[in-house]
């Protein structure tokens, strides 16, 4: 439009949403404002403890609300004489134990991550694995306690295959348990697992995976169980376990993949997917300079198409609570969205040199990690709205970032990344310095994944060499 000078003005325009989105928004602030309230119910209370010990000061407590770092071992020790109960400042001795637990855990971790090596491999596919992603717990602040989660992978590639393998921490073999050949008719560039919630027990666990091609779809896939009708194995099969179950005579996979419904309307190559924390949602980023929201429960129906963004639009990270979305670029530009209201929360221009490829929120809910094509693994603090961390983390762009799971009251005590150079790295989130560095691919390393459990912490990754492999100590 034009004023009465012949200048333009700018006008902002919105749309009426439709129902299905109100519903969905109305939704989302529900679930988001009850895990909102659980975490920082428990910040405030690490907080009250720490300040209770008289740690109030600045030097003593870093950004992540933790006690203050060992140069040596990246961790402060446990004090003996403050870990027992009713000390001189009043804290009771249930409070006393919450920072001195998250100190000794987050030194076994730390151990356990300098002492990660090539656990297991295999060859996974008969071309390059684009995408990885294991099956994700909720925090621990929100999951029912009952049930335990079964430790799988899934993975996508250049194939358009999609499968799922066995991450047990207590076996190196990563073994197959699922496989759909003909999933995409391209390559697959992205693939998410649905949250477990909790409230069931393993056994009945049967996630949705959600997958992202440059075949212009998203796809949805249920994981079933196979154990009363078995299914026979696909002819096409041609990977190294295919070829070995053909051999060996065997019909069956534990698991069987079905397709649930396939999300179209993007104009162009896919991206990134991601679920919601709910697990109800799950969105997709494209080439179209769009990112889609899609409900699942209603078999793929779009709730949300936004445009407006400058470049392709690739990376894509749901926060923990389920409020905010973040989107990255081809511009160099972080966008933050509001899904209770669809507005803009807050972006980042000029966050990195060349292309954002990938973001992720921390567990702590108001950190953002975002890395791309310049190397620079940087770490965003939503409440100042900059920087708090720039890390020069590889030689060549970076294709994942992953946080610690929020297992043991832990707000994601460490974060990994890969990247072209072949390597995964991990780092501390607790000043961002180097804790691992994992060598076994040959070529590029085009994704990695934490994999949490009760025997402990691993790390999975896939590889332009065809692999798979798990890391672990």
């Amino acid at each position: 439009e034009e004023d009465k000078g012949g200048e333009e003005q700018e006008v902002t325009k919105y749309t009426v949403a439709e129902p299905e989105l109100v519903a969905a928004r109305e939704e989302i602030g529900k679930f988001s404002t009850k895990r909102a309230r659980a975490r920082l119910a428990r910040e405030r209370l690490r907080r009250e403890t720490a300040k209770q010990r008289g740690e109030e000061n600045s030097a003593s407590i870093n950004v992540n609300g933790k006690r203050p770092l060992d140069k040596k071992a990246n961790v402060v020790e446990p004090d003996a004489a403050s870990a027992g109960a009713g000390d001189v400042n009043g804290a009771s001795a249930e409070e006393e134990d919450i920072l001195t637990k998250l100190d000794r855990e987050c030194l076994r971790l730390y151990k356990s991550v300098r002492s990660m090596c090539l656990e297991g491999s295999q060859f996974a596919d008969a071309r390059p694995l684009s995408a990885i992603c294991t099956s994700p717990p909720a925090p621990g602040y929100a999951m029912d306690g009952r049930g335990n989660r079964p430790a799988l992978i899934a993975t996508g590639g250049w194939s358009g295959a999609v499968r799922i393998w066995d991450g047990s921490l207590g076996s190196s073999t990563l073994d197959p348990l699922a496989t759909k050949t003909q999933g995409h008719e391209d390559r697959i560039m992205g693939i998410a697992m649905a949250p477990f919630l909790g409230g069931i027990e393993a056994k009945d666990y049967e996630p949705i995976v959600a997958t992202a091609s440059i075949d212009l779809t998203g796809k949805l896939w249920k994981v079933r169980r196979n154990d009363c009708v078995p299914m026979p194995m696909e002819e096409d099969d041609d990977s190294a376990a295919g070829k070995q179950k053909k051999s060996n005579g065997e019909k069956a996979d534990p698991y069987a993949i079905e397709e649930l419904a396939t999300l179209r309307g993007h104009a162009a190559r896919l991206g990134r997917v991601a679920f919601h924390p709910s697990g109800r949602y799950v969105a997709t980023t494209s080439f179209d300079h769009t990112w889609r929201l899609w409900d699942v429960e209603t078999g793929g129906t779009q709730l949300l198409l936004q445009d407006g963004l400058w470049k392709e639009c690739y990376g894509i990270g749901m926060h923990p609570d389920g409020s905010l979305c973040a989107t990255t670029d081809f511009g160099g530009t972080v966008q933050c969205w509001d899904l209770r209201t669809g507005k803009s929360a807050c972006h980042f221009t000029g966050a990195h040199a060349r292309r954002v490829l990938c973001s992720e929120f921390a567990p702590n809910g108001f950190q953002l990690a975002t890395a791309g094509d310049d190397g620079t693994l940087k770490v965003w603090d939503l409440r100042r709205k900059g920087t708090v961390a720039s890390v020069p983390a590889h030689s060549r762009l970076i294709t994942q970032i992953r946080f610690a799971h929020d297992v043991k009251g832990q707000n994601g005590e460490f974060a990994t990344t890969s990247s072209f150079d072949g390597t995964v790295k991990v780092w501390s989130t607790r000043d961002w310095r180097m804790l691992s560095v994992l060598e076994g691919h040959e070529g590029k390393v085009m994704g990695v994944d934490v994999i949490s459990g009760a025997e402990g912490t691993a790390l999975v990754s896939s590889g332009f060499d065809k692999t798979l492999k798990l890391w672990k100590e």
